[in-house]
């Protein structure tokens, strides 16, 4: 089972109630936490791992598909940082249940906002990375400073070793 922890506004557009979970998320990754962004014309979901606070965009059209698409948006994210398949694919089994409640820890919420504005500078100025995998990439690698200045990359690893 994962907890999507959203923000009031995605659960609203996800039409779904919050409820609270009756246990925790059985993920490597932990919780995910999401919330709505716009780059440019673009409209995308921005989810972020509790646990390791690795980044994962998903077009906002697939709401109706979410827990599918976020698991699959999560295991090739997995495969771009060197995670063996045989894991990606049991992370994958592990986020097949999905139980969606609010948001509960604000250093990762200040993450997510982080985040979101640095996409949208990014995006603003034409900069690279230019394409949302490059991006992610990009947020994979980035210092986090409520996690002492450890990289999301470091924590994907150590979960999956």
């Amino acid at each position: 089972m994962v907890v999507l922890r959203c923000t009031q506004k995605l659960l609203a557009r996800l039409k779904r109630a919050a409820v609270v979970p009756q246990g925790l998320s059985s993920t490597r990754l932990g919780d995910w936490y999401g919330n709505e962004l716009r780059l440019g014309r673009q409209q995308l979901l921005l989810f972020v791992s509790g646990r390791t606070r690795l980044a994962v965009f998903v077009p906002a059209r697939d709401t109706r598909q979410l827990p599918t698409v976020l698991a699959d948006a999560v295991a090739d994210r997995l495969a771009a940082l060197g995670v063996p398949a045989t894991l990606i694919e049991q992370e994958q089994q592990h986020m097949a249940d999905v139980v969606f409640a609010r948001t509960d820890n604000r250093s990762v919420v200040g993450t997510m906002n982080d985040y979101a504005f640095m996409a949208r500078d990014i995006h603003a100025r034409g900069e690279v990375p230019e394409t949302l995998e490059e991006l992610m990439d990009f947020f994979a690698g980035t210092p986090i400073l409520a996690l002492d200045g450890a990289r999301p990359v470091d924590f994907v690893r150590e979960a999956f070793r």
